[in-house]
């Protein structure tokens, strides 16, 4: 048995028809840039968060970078996230200038620690926005985040591309903060079939300030351009997809837990350390992601049984030889650090069937004598 990390082709086999009859539909139209399908998208989407408004953009890393611009941040600025991210989280906003700061994480979900960042905030000067990562589709501590980032003025910015759909105490993340980030990249919960990206906000001047850099600076009237801004729209025909894909989110969700679940029961018994589900939230593991102190080993046994298992992320960003100019070194994020040493995303999408799963976690059971 072959099973893939991600299998686009069988996960929107289904919706196939539908999609082409889309396509179709807004060829003929003639609009591709900034029509009636990105502002139909915008307002659907604005609506399933339960924000006031939506802005779609070319990529998820132009999301963050435009949304950081859109709350002030300027050359000279730092922000600060977590280092076991992907790099798009630092990067959209070091190529500008403004100097990305880290924090370590919590061993169980992976996502910012609350407590390392007030340590942070209390000794780090000009630090202007947190961006915490609800990292594989689990929520942030969104709460303690918010007061603590509240007593020192810094302002939030979610990042909310792996999670789309997840909740925290109820309520969709993306809404919690200033202003939240999705990338529709393919293999996301929502993706596309190329790039794309959304910004989200209940704020009018992140809004306004949003509206603006996406397209070259331009205010209201066309070709008046009030500053300097980016080429950084999504495209009507992507639009089109997402919007119509988005009725299906909650029910792609929802396989995704159920398979989350079968993974759980079926390898409780191993030494592998499963991923965790806080109270408070609702996971929709975008990955499946293990931790095993063998976990190279254990990659190459599930390759040789026709098993694709990557990692997400191999290196931490305060490692990256990009980020070396900061002074970080090894040990400085230790809990980050050693997860990237151990952490394994095994294979996870909707159309993902039981026995594959079971398939999957036989292999795992067999490499480990079980």
């Amino acid at each position: 048995m072959n099973v893939k990390i991600f299998d686009l082709e069988r996960d929107h086999h289904e919706i196939k028809g539908e999609l082409i009859r889309i396509f179709e539909e807004v060829l003929s139209r003639g609009e591709y840039i900034l029509g009636p399908e990105v502002k139909a998208l915008e307002e659907a989407f604005a609506q399933y968060i339960g924000v006031k408004y939506a802005i779609g953009v070319n990529n998820g890393t132009d999301a963050i970078r435009i949304g950081g611009f859109s709350l002030g941040l300027t050359k000279g600025d730092k922000v600060v996230t977590t280092p076991n991210t992907y790099i798009a989280s630092a990067m959209a906003f070091s190529t500008h200038g403004v100097t990305p700061c880290f924090c370590d994480i919590e061993a169980d979900t992976y996502n910012m620690d609350p407590g390392c960042l007030e340590d942070l905030l209390k000794n780090e000067k000009g630090i202007k926005v947190c961006v915490p990562v609800h990292l594989y589709g689990h929520a942030a501590r969104m709460d303690e985040i918010a007061e603590i980032c509240g007593r020192y003025g810094v302002k939030i910015l979610e990042d909310a591309c792996q999670a789309h759909g997840a909740t925290y105490k109820g309520r969709k993340v993306g809404g919690l903060g200033d202003a939240a980030t999705f990338s529709f990249y393919p293999t996301k919960n929502l993706g596309c079939y190329g790039d794309g990206g959304i910004i989200v906000t209940d704020s009018d001047i992140v809004y306004d300030e949003a509206m603006k850099l996406r397209n070259y600076g331009q205010g209201k009237d066309r070709h008046v351009h009030l500053i300097d801004g980016f080429n950084s729209r999504l495209d009507e025909v992507q639009a089109a997809f997402l919007k119509y894909k988005l009725r299906f989110l909650d029910g792609w969700n929802n396989k995704r837990r159920a398979l989350a679940a079968v993974y759980t029961k079926a390898l409780a018994d191993t030494p592998v350390v499963l991923p965790q589900e806080a109270s408070w939230t609702h996971h929709v593991y975008h990955l499946f992601v293990i931790r095993s102190d063998k976990r190279d080993e254990l990659r190459t046994y599930l390759a040789e049984k026709g098993i694709t298992a990557l990692i997400h992320y191999p290196t931490p960003i305060h490692l990256q030889k990009v980020y070396e100019h900061l002074g970080y070194k090894a040990g400085s994020f230790p809990i980050a650090e050693k997860a990237a040493q151990e952490i394994l995303s095994l294979p996870m999408y909707p159309s993902l069937r039981e026995d594959e799963v079971l398939y999957v976690c036989d292999a795992i059971r067999a490499f480990y004598g079980k």
